[in-house]
């Protein structure tokens, strides 16, 4: 499923009511039914305010209201508007509540908030119906006043498209006020400010409802944002024949390790076995291998005779480069507790610039290739980059709070010029690809804000690479996993108690998960939840 601009649902709407020539009252009315389908089901009572403004986002409150009405809930209906001054869909809407005889009570200066407070507090929920997407400056004075009245009623909140005050183009909170939402009903696709951290946050539960965009209109317009959903992960997994051997699913060396850091490339070894590649080697530093070989049983060891004092350095390329060559890897992770200093950033140049095979790059590779990016244009393989905020920055020479306000666009634009993938790893994280496109991972939990999952993740994605799947699905599809196994994670152990390791220990349970077929042939609901919309 996309995700959208404010600017792109506009297109989308505007082509289907003017060339498709469905009304804009009929997509009204088909939100305003999501809507009340949505309350509904999640909401208890039958008591109603419903606050309206007066652009096309009061329509669709009016359009919720009369449905609430036809449904047998009490209504009051709350226009920050003088009725003169409402237009087009929203002005047919009023009509029709008013010929039914449904009071309406227009609050238009700060003095009668008052009544509306009160009626707000005894009420069972609110719908707001203030401002949509079309939002493009802080929220000040009367409406700010009116948010607030909302807000402090400490009533449930169902927002119409958006909270009121958020920006629908981005995760940012506004510096002005804005509603947070318990529950929040969008239309058509989610819009970025409903995925992208910290502002989905104060959106709640989210449900799309399909008004009836045509597909040929909404693939035109197609934005190249997407969520990252279970069936993008489905069957990457390849078939195991009886005649297989260990080297069918592929070799994956792991280098990385150095003093105190022997638990990163240990984590990134066993994630990849339990992901299903058929070998894993840990290329090491020598005075670290016994450290290995006690930690590790299944994975194999290459102690790295001219790594000395627990690092590697300069001198140990020519060993690392002939091992990989010479064996039989089909991948090659790099990063995991390497450490990072001038003889690394020269070590994983040359690594790069010497070896034919993929590569995924994380932790200290990426640390250490900070200084020497371009070598990234030369790569005969699409590699894999698993930057955090602070290590995009060092790749970009972004600041942190830069790369905050727009992942999206940073990730892609790096990705595009310099022909890699960039998984922009965060409370959502974003997979980018050369070809402009971006995936939004939106489960997870912040249980696994704790060291060593980044390493877990570098194994699940070093196995599928080495397994033989492309670049773009074993990055999708290890996000996915990885997230996957972070929520199961979190059910057995909690958010607290969860460590990088319990992820491993639960990959088994998400991978027959995802290897179970995804019904892409049920017909598309009216209504879907994200979590429906997702696959779990």
């Amino acid at each position: 499923m996309f995700v959208l601009k404010a600017s792109e649902m506009g297109i989308m709407d505007r082509e289907t009511i003017e060339r498709i020539g469905i009304p804009g009252v009929v997509l009204m009315e088909n939100a305003a039914r999501g809507v009340v389908s949505v309350i509904k089901k999640r909401i208890s009572g039958k008591k109603a305010v419903i606050v309206c403004g007066k652009g096309n986002n009061g329509g669709d409150g009016l359009a919720v209201a009369r449905n609430l009405i036809n449904n047998g809930y009490e209504v009051k209906v709350f226009l920050l508007s003088e009725p003169d001054k409402l237009k087009g869909d929203a002005k047919i809407n009023y009509d029709i509540l008013r010929s039914m005889k449904v009071q309406l009570v227009s609050v238009v200066r700060e003095i009668e908030l008052g009544y509306l407070f009160s009626e707000c507090q005894k009420t069972d929920f609110i719908v707001d119906a203030i401002l949509g997407t079309g939002l493009s400056k802080p929220v000040e004075g009367f409406y700010a006043a009116v948010i607030d009245v909302i807000n402090r009623s400490d009533t449930p909140v169902i927002s119409v498209d958006i909270p009121s005050g958020l920006f629908a183009d981005t995760g940012v909170l506004p510096e002005g006020a804005f509603i947070k939402a318990g529950i929040t009903v969008t239309f058509a696709f989610p819009k970025l400010v409903h995925v992208m951290a910290p502002a989905c946050k104060y959106v709640g539960d989210v449900f799309v409802v399909d008004i009836s965009i045509p597909e040929k209109i909404s693939e035109r317009h197609n934005p190249g944002r997407y969520i990252l959903t279970r069936s993008k992960a489905f069957g990457v997994f390849p078939e195991r024949d009886i005649n297989s051997h260990k080297y069918n699913f592929g070799f994956l060396a792991v280098i990385g390790g150095s003093c105190g850091k022997t638990g990163a490339p240990s984590m990134s070894a066993l994630a990849a076995l339990r992901t299903g590649v058929g070998l894993v080697s840990a290329v090491v530093p020598r005075d670290l291998n016994l450290v290995f070989e006690v930690k590790l049983t299944e994975p194999m060891t290459v102690p790295i005779m001219s790594a000395e004092r627990g690092h590697f350095n300069a001198n140990s390329v020519d060993e690392v480069v002939t091992c990989l060559k010479n064996g039989k890897f089909s991948a090659v992770a790099i990063g995991p507790g390497l450490g990072w200093n001038r003889d690394t950033e020269v070590f994983v140049k040359e690594i790069l610039e010497n070896v034919d095979l993929p590569f995924i790059i994380d932790a200290d590779g990426l640390n250490a290739l900070s200084r020497n990016v371009d070598v990234l244009r030369d790569l005969k393989k699409t590699a894999i980059l698993t930057p955090h905020g602070g290590e995009f920055s060092r790749l970009t020479g972004l600041s942190t709070s830069e790369i905050v306000a727009d992942p999206i666009t940073h990730a892609v634009n790096f990705a595009k010029e310099y022909g890699v993938v960039v998984i922009l790893k965060g409370g959502r994280t974003v997979v980018a690809t050369p070809e402009g496109k971006a995936f939004i991972n939106i489960i997870g939990n912040p249980g696994m804000a704790t060291a060593g999952t980044g390493d877990v993740l570098t194994g699940i994605i070093g196995a599928l690479v080495a397994m033989g799947v492309s670049a773009e699905k074993a990055a999708t599809a290890g996000v996915f996993l990885h997230s996957l196994a972070g929520d199961m994670a979190k059910d057995k152990f909690g958010q607290e108690s969860l460590i990088a390791t319990d992820l491993i220990g639960v990959l088994p349970e998400a991978i027959k998960f995802l290897k179970q077929p995804v019904d892409g042939g049920r017909e598309i609901p009216f209504v879907s939840s994200m979590r429906e919309i997702v696959g779990v």
